[in-house]
């Protein structure tokens, strides 16, 4: 819960930070005015831009495993950033619009990558969405193909003969 006072960001209030000085079996159990004011247990979070990507705010809530981070423009609150924001970001980065199926390889180099778009082509396989990541270990890439097609079996044959077999059909 971001705390502010008047429009100034203040800092956050986890549930967290609030449930270990409360607890009964804790070192220095909160025994005072449990309407004491919410500053006791302010603590220093990361805070998110809002002109900043969504997966560098992704980084900063995963290093400081939170499930938000608040938007904070020149001290003023502008908004807070959920762990669900940043789902719902990434799955309609990555959604077909569109009937569409999946598939993921393994290639060992970018020539080999030309071969898949070769495939796509002389299958007449419409390409909805590639995602290309770099695998560890010099493996090669990992390729996440949407194609625009539900029957991917031509597509399939083309990609073995290439010697690629999809890693998930």
């Amino acid at each position: 819960m971001p705390v502010v006072e008047g429009r100034r960001y203040l800092g956050l209030l986890a549930e967290r930070h609030l449930r270990l000085p409360l607890a009964p079996w804790a070192p220095g159990h909160f025994r005072g005015d449990p309407r004491a004011p919410a500053l006791r247990f302010l603590r220093s979070f990361p805070v998110a831009h809002p002109e900043e990507p969504l997966d560098e705010a992704a980084f900063r809530m995963e290093a400081a495993r939170v499930g938000a981070l608040p938007v904070v423009e020149e001290g003023v609150l502008r908004g807070l950033v959920t762990a669900f924001d940043l789902l719902r970001g990434l799955l309609d980065w990555i959604r077909p619009k569109g009937p569409a199926s999946r598939l993921e390889l393994l290639v060992p180099s970018l020539e080999a990558l030309a071969g898949v778009v070769r495939a796509l082509e002389e299958t007449r396989t419409p390409l909805v969405g590639l995602h290309l990541f770099r695998e560890a270990g010099g493996l090669g890439f990992r390729v996440l193909l949407q194609v625009g097609a539900l029957d991917t079996r031509p597509l399939l044959a083309r990609l073995e003969a290439l010697g690629l077999r999809p890693i998930r059909p």
